[in-house]
Parts: structure tokens; sequence; C-alpha cells
């Protein structure tokens, strides 16, 4: 492992340094976040010995390079934010484009992957055959181009049809490869098929970890996220926790009112953000707003809406109802209003 690493010093620096670029435009979360992926991924990869020692070049420097360019394309995202861009069809066209591209370069690195246990199409039938390996990966890599290809041309969907036809195309080109590989498998004589070798002791504890990890993870990621709207002089700030804080001055505040749960409108979809089982923060689309921003908790339906000077929306909200009425009383209070009428 450390000979590895070692090899490939400048591309582990030159690749950690690139994915921690969002960094420069407030997004450190994201560069952090990334950043472990980007680590986690390069220590399971390299701790088969066939990535060591026998793995091509080529596929071994394509590793590298993943986490880094999806957090470009994240850091593209924030900036394009930034700049006042958050229409949802603009945000969606940039991710269809960013990943229509790394599936394009995927599948043509794909052909060039030798037998492992992690990278590639790995299946029982690509695992226990070199030949199905070889087959599987040359057919994988045009279907991962031609998905490549069709994720780019996606883009000229409207935002609310994007989200589908990504899911479609990804469907499309993990599923093919592994028809195929069971395809072609059983029209390999028995004789050619090498039985899978019995995993070490260390590598079953290994996986075992690695699953209870993500479990984890994954639970915590559908759990996570609070916001608290703190009151300053000026302006006002969301300070939240798994997303980024938002302030906004008063005087870009147009209106503050309150809006009953029946008043408020479904969330539509969002563009960038958080939304798990607990809130849903960042940016959405709907047909009531439009582009809009939301930092609001799922256990209270109530919301207070701010209209800004540019007539664009906020909603905001507490985690029950005297809390969300306690946020619209202190902004109302801070802009000099009477209590918005419930």
């Amino acid at each position: 492992m450390k000979k590895i690493f070692a090899e490939h010093k400048g591309k582990l620096i030159l690749s950690s340094l690139v994915t921690l670029l969002p960094a420069l435009v407030g997004r450190a979360w994201i560069s952090a976040g990334l950043l472990a992926a980007h680590w986690l991924v390069l220590l399971i990869v390299f701790s088969d010995r066939r990535n060591r020692e026998n793995q091509s070049r080529q596929a071994v420097g394509m590793i590298f390079w993943v986490m880094p360019f999806v957090s470009l394309l994240m850091g593209g995202v924030a900036v394009m934010i930034e700049q006042g861009v958050s229409s949802a069809g603009a945000l969606s066209s940039l991710m269809a484009l960013g990943f229509g591209l790394m599936f394009l370069l995927l599948g043509n690195y794909m052909p060039k992957l030798r037998q492992n246990s992690f990278m590639g199409i790995r299946v029982k039938w690509t695992l226990e055959n070199e030949a199905n390996w070889n087959a599987t990966h040359r057919f994988g890599g045009k279907v991962w181009v031609a998905g490549g290809f069709a994720c780019m041309a996606g883009a000229l969907l409207p935002a609310d049809a994007m989200g589908v036809f990504f899911l479609a195309v990804l469907l499309v080109i993990v599923a093919l490869p592994i028809a195929y590989s069971y395809y072609y498998g059983k029209k390999q004589p028995a004789a050619d098929k090498i039985p899978l070798p019995p995993v070490p002791p260390s590598q079953r504890i290994a996986a075992r970890v690695l699953v209870a990890a993500v479990l984890v993870i994954a639970v915590w990621t559908l759990l996570m996220g609070s916001a608290e709207v703190q009151c300053g002089a000026d302006s006002f700030t969301v300070e939240a926790s798994g997303w980024e804080d938002l302030t906004v001055p008063y005087s870009e505040i147009a209106a503050v009112e309150y809006l009953p749960a029946e008043d408020v409108p479904e969330t539509g979809m969002r563009t960038y953000g958080l939304g798990n089982l607990r809130v849903s923060f960042g940016y959405f689309s709907n047909e009531a707003y439009g582009s809009y921003i939301r930092y609001t908790y799922d256990s209270c339906k109530d919301c207070v809406r701010l209209t800004r000077t540019d007539g664009s929306t906020i909603l905001l909200n507490g985690p029950d109802q005297p809390a969300t009425r306690a946020i619209c009383d202190a902004l109302a209070q801070r802009m000099g209003a009477d209590r918005p009428e419930t």
C-alpha cells in the first residue's frame, strides 16, 4: 500500500488539492466530505493486491480523478448560485453535462480494467472468467460512452424531465453490461469457468466494517440537519447544520407572511441543497414561486414566507408551530412591521 501511494505521490497530492477547490467559494463542507470519500475510495481500491501490482496504469490514473471531477462539478454549481443563477434549468443542465462527460470518460477507460475485486463490473460471471470480464468491459465501455452522450443531450430537456431521464440512463448503463455478462457466461463451457477463490478472513472483516460504516452514514444522512434563525441589527442569519448558512439583510425583504400548512405549496424540485427525512435546505423550484430558497423542517408544515425586493421567495420554519410563529414575530418586529395575520 505504501509503495503504490509513494509511486503516485504527485497524483495523490494534486487530486486532493483539486478536490478542495470548492472551499474557495465557501463550500468547505463539500470539499471535506469529498476529500474523505476520495481517500476512502483509494484505500479500498488499493487494498486489492491485483490493483497494486497488475492493474493498467490508465485505470489506476483514472481512479485518482473521479472525486476531484465531482468536486469541481459541485463547485461549478456553487459558483453559478453565487452569481445569481439559481434557475432549475441552468443548474440541471450543468449537472447533466458534467455527469455525461464523466460517464463518457469512464466508458473510455472501462475496457482497460483488469480483473479485480473493487473496480468495474464485478458480478459472478465476470469474476469467475477472465474472457467474460474482458468482453463485458469492452461492451460496457461502449454502453457508458453512449450513456454519456445521452446525458449531455438530456441537458436540452426541461428541468422537471431531466431527473427522470438521468435515472433512466443510469439504470440502462448499469443493467445492460450485467445482462451481457450473464448471457456471455451462459454460452461458455463449464470447464472454462474458474471457481472464485475463498475470501480471506481479514477481507471479510474489512468488508463488514465498511458495510456497517456505510449504513451508519446513510442513516445519519437521512436524519441530520437543523436550522436556527438569528436576528442581528441589520440582517438575519439562518445557521444551518448539514448545509451552508444563509444571511439576508432586512433591506432586501419586502414582506413577511405566516403561511398555515394548507397555504404552503408543494416543495417542488430540489436544484441544489439538502433533503432528507428531517429537513429541506437550499435551492428549490416549484410552480408557485419559481426558483426559491427554503430552510424548513419536515416536522412542521406551517412556514414563514419572506418576499424579497426582487420578487423571489424564502421559506423558513422551526421544528414545530410555536417555533415557526416565533420566527415570524421576530422578523416582523425587526422590520418594524406588525405581525401578519395567520
